[in-house]
C-alpha cells in the first residue's frame, strides 16, 4: 500500500512538473503560445485571422506574437493540419467548434476587465416552460451590486440574447456582460438593472444543415417561452420590471433577430430594441406589417420605442440584409438607427454594442449620454 501511495505521489508530482505556461502576456502585450509534442512535425497558432509558426526545442513548441491590441482574442492551435485548443489553457469559447481565448490588458483597463470594484452576482437559474414542453429551461441572470433579494423593488431589465450555437453562457464567457455592467455601474455611467440571459435554442439547434424553417420556428418559440414562461418566473424570483419604460432587448446575430421579434411582437412590454448584426426578418413588407401590426399605420407604434439601434461591422456578412431590412423600416416610417462600425461578424463588435447599449437606456443621470 505504502508503495502504491509513492507510485502515485511520484507520477502527480511528475505530471506537475510536466506542466508549461500557455498563453503568456508579456508586459508589451505580445503573447507566447506553448505546446509540449515530441511526435508532431507543424504546429502553428491561429489568431486574429493570422498564423504564427511555432518552433520546438526539447519537446516544447513556442512561438510569440508582436504586441496584440488590448482585449479578448481567439486562437487555436494547428498541430499536423488538426486545429484543437491549446489543452494549457482553460479559457475556452463554446460553440459547434471550441477555440481558446487569451485576454490582453489595456493601460488603463478595459471595461470588459476585471477590475477592483463592487461586482454583481451571476446564478445560473433553471424555470420550468410550458412552451417548451414543460422542460427546465437554464437562464443566466446577472444582478448588480448590492441587489437586496430580500427588497424586491422593480429593477431595470435587459433581456440579453445569443448567437446560433451559442448558449445562455455566452455573453458572461466570452462577453464579458457582467464585467461591463459592474464597470459602467461603479464609474456611475449607468444605473444597476438585472442582465438576463436565456438558452435561445428553445427548438434544438441542428448539426449540419438546418432546415429551411428552424429560424423562423425558434423565434417564434422563443419568444413564447421568454413572454409566457421566463418573464413571470423572474417578476416573482427577482421583482423584473414588466413595464416598457423598464424592460429592454437586445442579441447578437440570431439573437438580435430574436431581439427584434421579441420586442416588435410586445411593444407594451419592451421599451427599447438592440440588434447587434442581427439576422432580421427575410420577408416581404406586407408579411412584416403582417406580423408586427406595429410597424404600420401614419404614426407606428414602434415610434414609441426609447431605442430601435442596429449596429453591424462594415466587413459583417449581414450587412446587406440588415441595410434592406432598415429600408423596409424607413418605407413605414419606423425611426430607428443603423449604425456602421469597424469589424466584421464578432465579438470585438457586441461587446463593445453592449456597453453602448447600457449607456443608452440605462444612463446614470436622465440626459442621455454624449
Amino acid at each position: 500500500m505504502k508503495k502504491e501511495r509513492m507510485k502515485s505521489l511520484s507520477e502527480a508530482t511528475a505530471i506537475l512538473a510536466d506542466q508549461i505556461e500557455s498563453p503568456e502576456v508579456h508586459p508589451d502585450r505580445s503573447v507566447t503560445f506553448r505546446l509540449r509534442s515530441r511526435t508532431a512535425e507543424n504546429v502553428s497558432v491561429w489568431i486574429d485571422g493570422d498564423s504564427i509558426e511555432l518552433s520546438v526545442r526539447h519537446g516544447i513548441w513556442s512561438g510569440r506574437t508582436q504586441p496584440l491590441p488590448p482585449g479578448v482574442h481567439d486562437y487555436s492551435l494547428d498541430v499536423d493540419g488538426t486545429r484543437m485548443i491549446d489543452p494549457s489553457n482553460r479559457s475556452v469559447k463554446k460553440w459547434f467548434t471550441l477555440t481558446s481565448m487569451v485576454e490582453v490588458p489595456g493601460d488603463p483597463p478595459r471595461v470588459t476587465e476585471f477590475c477592483d470594484v463592487p461586482h454583481g452576482m451571476v446564478s445560473r437559474c433553471y424555470y420550468r416552460s410550458e412552451s417548451a414542453n414543460g422542460a427546465q429551461r437554464p437562464v443566466v441572470v446577472y444582478t448588480p451590486p448590492g441587489f437586496d433579494f430580500s427588497n424586491q423593488s422593480e429593477c431595470p431589465i435587459l433581456f440579453l440574447l445569443h448567437g446560433y450555437g451559442d448558449d445562455e453562457t455566452a455573453w458572461t464567457e466570452v462577453g464579458r456582460a457582467h464585467l461591463i455592467a459592474d464597470n459602467l455601474i461603479a464609474s456611475k455611467r449607468t444605473r444597476p438593472c438585472l442582465i438576463v440571459m436565456p438558452n435561445g435554442h428553445p427548438v434544438p439547434a441542428p448539426y449540419g444543415m438546418r432546415p429551411p424553417q428552424y429560424f423562423e420556428d425558434n423565434a417564434r418559440l422563443c419568444q413564447q417561452d421568454l413572454s409566457q414562461d421566463l418573464h413571470p418566473w423572474l417578476q416573482s424570483e427577482f421583482g423584473a420590471a414588466r413595464d416598457p419604460e423598464n424592460c429592454f432587448v437586445a442579441g447578437l446575430s440570431m439573437g438580435g433577430g430574436q431581439a427584434i421579434h421579441v420586442g416588435l411582437s410586445d411593444l407594451n412590454t419592451f421599451g427599447a430594441i438592440g440588434a447587434f448584426s442581427p439576422a432580421p426578418p427575410l420577408m416581404e413588407i406586407s408579411d412584416l406589417e403582417e406580423l408586427y401590426p406595429g410597424i404600420t399605420g401614419a404614426d407606428p407604434a414602434a415610434n414609441q420605442l426609447a431605442e430601435f439601434w442596429l449596429p453591424i461591422g462594415r466587413d459583417d456578412f449581414l450587412l446587406e440584409r440588415c441595410r434592406n431590412f432598415s429600408g423596409q423600416l424607413t418605407e413605414r416610417g419606423v425611426r430607428h438607427q443603423l449604425e456602421l462600425v469597424e469589424g466584421g461578424h464578432d465579438w470585438t463588435v457586441w461587446r463593445n454594442a453592449l456597453e453602448q447599449f447600457l449607456l443608452r437606456i440605462v444612463p446614470a443621470s436622465s440626459d442621455p449620454p454624449d
